[in-house]
């Protein structure tokens, strides 16, 4: 309940998203808290994790300077707000929402949540995705941060 109060209290207004490049289409956006890693390629974009809700337009903002497409796919590495406050913002703009099966039923049980910002792809162990040139893979240690 108190981390909510916070986040309402939060003035996102002043913060900035910044892009770090890692190599030509991997990068690294700084905002409001944590990182998001961005994949940009010519086929599509891939964000892991997506921040708070009051972000996700300037984190999109971002995006754009990356790259022409909008995010095909977010991968949530855990279920708190700062790691996926912004799925409905991209759920809604046609995003497929990725996580650990954990992390979807964790969502699901929060109060008023919506299926717009679910994950609608979900895994126990590992998860093999390929495109544009590389292969991606997520998984679970076990570890409880799915929890």
């Amino acid at each position: 309940m108190l981390a909510g109060v916070a986040l309402a209290q939060r003035d996102f207004s002043q913060v900035e998203v910044k892009a770090v490049p890692v190599t030509k289409q991997i990068y690294m956006l700084e905002g409001a808290s944590g990182n998001i890693g961005v994949s940009a390629g010519p086929a599509g974009v891939l964000i892991m994790d997506d921040q708070f809700a009051p972000m996700a337009e300037k984190i999109t903002a971002k995006l754009k300077e990356l790259n022409t497409h909008a995010p095909g796919f977010v991968l949530n590495t855990h279920w708190h707000g700062d790691h996926s406050g912004g799925n409905a913002y991209f759920g809604g703009q046609g995003a497929n929402i990725v996580a650990h099966a954990n992390v979807r039923k964790r969502l699901a049980e929060k109060a008023g949540s919506k299926p717009v910002e679910l994950p609608v792809v979900t895994y126990n162990k590992e998860l093999r995705y390929t495109s544009m040139a590389r292969k991606s893979v997520s998984s679970s240690n076990g570890s409880r941060n799915t929890e």
